[in-house]
């Protein structure tokens, strides 16, 4: 039974399977997932959040493997402190940093490449995803960025009609177009200098610990992860995923990412390992 666990690896959907509205892992997912690796299984995370806001929601959780945090562009080993990044904003500094929109309701912050979150400007919608996040940050000044240290761009509106795509195309001019624009949720834009493919991002997971293609899992409950789902052998997704999730897994489980997906997932795998034993 072990040594079949042994061989699964799970990079799981942090923000959309294992955390609660609020922001916390209920208590019988916890316990699941504790009963999986106490059975030899490997688990890491895929999130939108850095890695110190990661840990924080782990809380004793040990990962087997680096996360990929960040939204994708940062594997982070928590056994080891540091991260490799996979894409940065090198050069645009003058381009981009400095010319950064100031409108009244809008917050930008920074994710680092050493797993930090720096704010330039705070609004009401930053504040309170702050907070919910449990993201440690620090303020700090456009001058003081270097773009090589930079792995996202975060925009947070306080009013849906805040105009964020306008504000960007008069503030950057031409540089605006040069950057890949994405909704992470109804009031966060996050900018990057480019994708980061899939299969970067599934190397610098499975690589530092020798993880196989079949012996990899892709669990991802929201469309961030799509692209990580159709490279993975091996997906699952919840009942409600977004519909071109659901089209491109292997597997849909029974119950919806609120009611017991992650449980029901995690206990299924024990439960296999068990019968086949």
């Amino acid at each position: 039974m072990t040594k079949l666990l042994d061989s699964t690896l799970v990079l799981c959907d942090l923000d959309h399977l294992l955390l609660a509205g609020d922001g916390n892992m209920p208590q019988v997912v916890r316990d699941v997932l504790q009963l999986f690796s106490s059975r030899g299984g490997r688990l890491t995370v895929f999130s939108q959040r850095s890695p110190r806001a990661v840990r924080a929601v782990l809380g004793g959780l040990r990962l087997a493997a680096p996360a990929l945090t960040c939204g994708g562009t940062l594997a982070y080993r928590f056994s080891e402190g540091s991260g490799q990044p996979l894409c940065s904003f090198a050069g645009c500094e003058e381009s981009i940093f400095k010319k950064l929109p100031a409108a009244v309701g809008l917050g930008i912050a920074l994710q680092m490449a050493d797993g930090s979150t720096r704010v330039l400007r705070m609004s009401t919608a930053l504040e309170r995803h702050l907070r919910r996040e449990f993201t440690p940050f620090t303020l700090c000044s456009p001058a003081d960025v270097k773009g090589e240290d930079v792995l996202r761009i975060l925009l947070y509106q306080d009013r849906q009609q805040l105009p964020i795509q306008a504000l960007l195309e008069k503030a950057l001019g031409d540089n605006a177009a040069m950057l890949r624009s994405e909704r992470t949720g109804m009031d966060v834009m996050v900018l990057t200098p480019g994708a980061v493919s899939a299969e970067a991002m599934l190397g610098a997971v499975c690589l530092p610990v020798n993880c196989t293609a079949d012996q990899l899992t892709v669990a991802a409950g929201c469309s961030q992860m799509l692209e990580l789902v159709r490279q993975a052998r091996q997906s699952v997704v919840p009942a409600d995923a977004p519909v071109e999730l659901r089209l491109a897994a292997g597997q849909t489980t029974l119950t919806d990412h609120d009611t017991g997906a992650a449980a029901e997932f995690f206990y299924g795998l024990v439960r296999s390992a068990e019968a086949a034993s």
